[in-house]
């Protein structure tokens, strides 16, 4: 059905005119980096402005390090953001009492006690400051020792580096295993796997030889990989999950010389927290 002439040119004229609306704003408006931008979006037909503030705003994550080493936490913000898009804001926060590194069962319940503490601070100190609140909290610790208590005290998601790059792995194959640093942490994540109903999924948990915080400084390639290498060999695992702060950011390097998917928990645990915040902002 053909339109009336009349009704045709004003058709064109609105879309002409949103056209030019939207041309002068993409020139005009400040250079910083938005979400929801695209011409799709600015183009709206059914409410006459361009955008929306909420979409625009900057994606704001902290990421929350449950370890008192802030050289560890300085490494973990240097990873995501090599792989951070712009609209993204990163804040690290770096646990103010505790272990250096937590690699035992005592050092993981004074953790949960200071994660919550630093979170609590942290969410305080952007409020005091006027700077707006976070959107989402990207918990850089496996153990993710407090989660629960951090879901249920605050305001935005809390995503775990475990319970993302499990979730992962198990979108990518059946069985998977874990490599990670510490002589204490295949028990704990044993523990993980029955809390966790996951044992039947978990091929075995493989320990890299070498101090936590030294393997943290990133020399050390060669031990990571030959832990890698002796869990896929003995385990016959799907997919590898390299596991903990210590270890973020070796993956990419091992894994075009693997026959099997290695996933870095840092990076799945932070793609998926700025999956959740933005979810949420919509």
């Amino acid at each position: 059905m053909a339109f009336p002439t009349e009704d045709r040119q004003r058709n064109i004229g609105f879309l002409y005119s949103n056209l030019l609306l939207c041309l002068f704003y993409v020139q005009t408006r400040p250079r910083r980096p938005v979400v929801g931008l695209s011409l799709p979006h600015a183009l709206c037909f059914h409410g006459t402005r361009l955008g929306n503030s909420q979409r625009d705003r900057v994606l704001k994550a902290l990421l929350l390090n449950a370890n008192t080493s802030q050289t560890v936490t300085d490494r973990l913000v240097a990873t995501v953001l090599a792989r951070c898009p712009p609209d993204v804001q990163i804040v690290g926060a770096t646990a103010a009492f505790g272990a250096p590194y937590v690699s035992t069962r005592a050092a993981m319940t004074v953790a949960g006690h200071a994660a919550l503490e630093t979170v609590r601070a942290a969410v305080a100190r952007e409020a005091q400051a006027g700077r707006p609140a976070f959107d989402v909290c990207h918990y850089a610790c496996f153990g993710e020792p407090g989660i629960a208590a951090l879901r249920a005290e605050m305001a935005f998601p809390v995503v775990g580096m475990a319970e993302a790059s499990i979730l992962t792995a198990l979108q990518l194959g059946e069985r998977f295993s874990i490599v990670t640093a510490g002589a204490d942490w295949p028990g704990m994540l044993r523990d993980l796997m029955r809390r966790t109903a996951l044992e039947a999924r978990c091929a075995g948990i493989g320990v890299v030889a070498g101090d936590a915080l030294a393997l943290a400084g990133g020399d050390g390639g060669a031990a990571v990989r030959a832990a890698v290498e002796e869990v896929i060999a003995r385990q016959s695992p799907d997919v590898v999950i390299i596991a903990g702060a210590a270890l973020a950011g070796y993956a990419p390097a091992l894994a075009p010389l693997c026959a099997v998917p290695i996933l870095d928990s840092l990076a799945a645990s932070f793609e998926q927290a700025l999956a959740l915040g933005r979810l949420r902002r919509r």
